[in-house]
């Protein structure tokens, strides 16, 4: 049995490490994987949370709030939330290269595993308002980047995974014709390379994760990667008229043109047996193509 003074520091590493630079902006520092038993239990270390970083974590989530609803507060974060912050720690270490070695390499798969199953597990947000504070948390979730680095030397090279270089590799730069790249790997590319895991495997736990802050997967729905797909979440959201109102604010804020096509091809891979949630999708689609058409004319007549 998990002690209740061992949930209570784990919660609190994953509110400093990786919640509050989500949220606030910063370095995120992915800890100890959580799983899903222990991620599961984590509401119930809240007592022992910074509150100073908590109330400015709350104040940034509702900035971020009324960017698509007036709203002068949010409900508290929730043991959902938690878990789902947990279920992002375990993606970003999905990508960590020294994870496992050459003889622990099953780590991947069963924590790839874990984190399907942590996100299957977590509850879609109950209504508009719950669905709205988790977007507040996880907006900014595929902004996340990984800084790669390329080194090379006149005798050879190496390469880096969120790692900064040893100092000894950029000693004597001009005598040794040291050469350095940096690159950003967006969390949507960070599946590139993963032992035992395909690219494929990696966008598939994305996507599920999306799914359960499903305005935030609207939000977010001109990605490359994983590509907008309607899930049960999402059109739940958009069902109901507040809900649907919020998701084509979201829509408004991504490239018209874009927008427009992504929903077009989401409605066309709704299949036709599911006919109220393609009915829904279809009439979504058209209602945003339209307002995008109407804000075209008058910005053209202005």
């Amino acid at each position: 049995m998990t002690r209740p003074e061992a949930i209570a520091e784990r919660l609190s590493e994953l509110q400093v490490n990786v919640l509050a630079p989500l949220v606030l902006g910063g370095p995120l520092c992915p800890v100890r994987p959580f799983g899903v038993r222990l991620a599961l239990l984590l509401g119930e270390g809240a007592p022992a949370l910074d509150p100073d970083l908590g109330a400015h974590i709350d104040v940034v989530r509702v900035r971020v709030a009324r960017l698509v609803a007036p709203v002068d507060a949010l409900p508290e974060l929730t043991s959902a939330d938690w878990a789902l912050a947990a279920a992002l720690n375990d993606l970003l270490q999905l990508t960590n290269h020294e994870l496992a070695g050459p003889l622990t390499r099953s780590r991947y798969p069963r924590l790839l595993a874990s984190v399907r199953d942590l996100c299957e597990l977590v509850p879609a947000p109950p209504d508009v308002a719950t669905a709205l504070a988790r977007h507040a948390t996880f907006a900014r979730v595929l902004e996340c980047f990984r800084t790669d680095a390329h080194v090379s030397w006149w005798t050879g090279s190496a390469s880096f995974r969120g790692q900064r270089p040893p100092a000894r590799l950029l000693l004597w730069r001009r005598l040794r014709n040291v050469e350095v790249e940096t690159r950003r790997v967006g969390l949507a590319e960070m599946g590139q390379g993963i032992p035992g895991l395909s690219p494929e495997d990696y966008a598939d736990a994305l996507a599920l994760f999306l799914t359960r802050t499903p305005l935030t997967d609207l939000a977010t729905a001109t990605r490359r990667s994983p590509p907008f797909a309607w899930s049960a979440s999402t059109l739940s959201v958009v069902a109901a008229p507040p809900g649907r109102r919020l998701a084509y604010r979201v829509m408004l804020r991504q490239p018209h043109d874009l927008v427009v096509a992504t929903l077009a091809r989401a409605a066309r891979e709704v299949p036709l047996r599911l006919g109220q949630a393609r009915a829904l999708s279809e009439s979504f689609a058209s209602e945003v193509a339209a307002g995008i058409k109407l804000l075209g004319e008058r910005s053209g007549a202005a």
